[in-house]
């Protein structure tokens, strides 16, 4: 629909008024001829207002007729009018020739550069790693090989697993997942126990080196010993130390919460929403795309889409809200809609406490009610992972 709007608005387009008894009658013949019409807005039973291409209006001629109905124009929009209404305004046109022109050289350069993802990882390590490689504020985008970047950005960055690097407009997104670190490892040659990294139920030990301490189905707390690498032979009484090695899979558990106020569950989205954007060029906002709202009651949501630097040099932004038609809902519905909604932010909540390599075998949801005006929902959920965590031995 944008890319049929530009065409017309480049191509020319008529406002038109139409008045008759039969104009039902009058918008099938267009559409059964081929004739688009768009915009239509009817200001009472016997008129109505459309938009239509030049084309289109030359073929109206004979089917105005055939229904009795007038059509005259009420208005001439798009680029060729507005050419031939600045044909005696050369400067005017010059100028904004020249500024589209420089409009788009600057759309050529990166002008930002956004880091995320990085927690533990410096902002400026990054931001001089990709000014190395040509990604900084200033730079020409046409020639960039973004993959080969990628992939240098991952070789020199050790605390980096996964770099994605997209070009939107003016604006360079990096998006980054930092390695994750394991536990500080104990050399092999370095005699060292093994000790539950976490509180837990034994369900399986497989012990390659060291005298096991526990058994499966035991429960252990935080730093207790599993395996030994103190080993005494029964024969000879002698004592060794050894490098423990195992695999201790414990069943563990954890919690995730969130709070729901009652007020959030009143209304819902029926799916009907209307959109309107504007051009903000920084003193001065011009509409693009709008619309009546229908709705008696809806949620607004507004987000902006930098076109020029945000900021920088030619501030140009779209804006575009976005109006939801919500409906009430009665008490009994609002409240099961609330319980979801909490069940949802829980997960969300738990989610970021489980380790990447632990298998979920079970998950619990308890509700409470908070003084009758908001909802808890707290998730138990039940994994499996490896406890195990290697401890020095300190031989005197």
């Amino acid at each position: 629909m944008l890319i049929l709007r530009l065409w017309n608005y480049i191509v020319g387009y008529l406002v038109i008024r139409v008045d008759g008894l039969s104009l039902e009658k009058f918008i099938n013949l267009t559409i059964s001829n081929g004739i688009f019409l768009w915009g239509i807005k009817r200001s009472g039973y016997t008129t109505m207002a459309a938009c239509i291409s030049i084309s289109g209006f030359k073929k109206l001629k004979g089917i105005a007729r055939k229904v009795r109905c007038r059509v005259r124009i009420v208005d001439k929009r798009g680029l060729p009018f507005l050419l031939v209404r600045l044909r005696h305004r050369k400067m005017l046109l010059v100028g904004l020739t020249a500024f589209l022109i420089i409009l788009y050289g600057l759309s050529s350069f990166i002008w930002t550069v956004d880091v995320e993802g990085n927690v533990k990882v410096p902002e400026n390590k990054l931001l001089n790693a990709l000014a190395k490689y040509g990604i900084r504020p200033g730079a020409f985008k046409k020639g960039l090989d973004i993959s080969a970047i990628e992939n240098r950005l991952v070789i020199d960055i050790p605390d980096i697993w996964w770099v994605s690097i997209q070009l939107k407009g003016t604006r360079a997104i990096v998006k980054v997942v930092e390695a994750a670190q394991p536990p500080p490892m104990v050399d092999k040659d370095t005699p060292c126990n093994i000790v539950a990294s976490k509180d837990g139920i034994i369900h399986k030990m497989v012990v390659l080196e060291g005298q096991p301490m526990v058994k499966e189905g035991d429960t252990v707390k935080k730093g207790q010993l599993l395996v030994s690498g103190v080993v005494e032979d029964p024969e000879t009484l002698a004592t060794r130390f050894v490098h423990a090695m195992a695999q201790v899979t414990a069943r563990t558990w954890y919690e995730g919460q969130a709070v729901c106020s009652l007020d959030e569950g009143l209304t819902r989205r029926t799916g009907r929403k209307v959109v309107h954007k504007f051009i903000d060029m920084g003193r001065w906002v011009v509409e693009y795309q709008k619309e009546g709202i229908p709705f008696e009651h809806y949620e607004v949501e507004e987000k902006k889409v930098p076109f020029f630097g945000e900021g920088r040099f030619f501030p140009v932004t779209m804006i575009v809200r976005e109006y939801y038609e919500v409906e009430k809902l009665p008490a009994s519905a609002s409240l099961q809609d609330l319980k979801e909604i909490a069940q949802k932010k829980a997960m969300e909540d738990v989610n970021k406490k489980i380790p990447s390599n632990a298998k979920v075998v079970d998950k619990q949801v308890k509700y409470d009610m908070i003084e009758g005006k908001e909802i808890k929902a707290t998730v138990y959920v039940e994994v499996l992972e490896d406890i195990a965590l290697e401890q020095k031995i300190t031989v005197e």
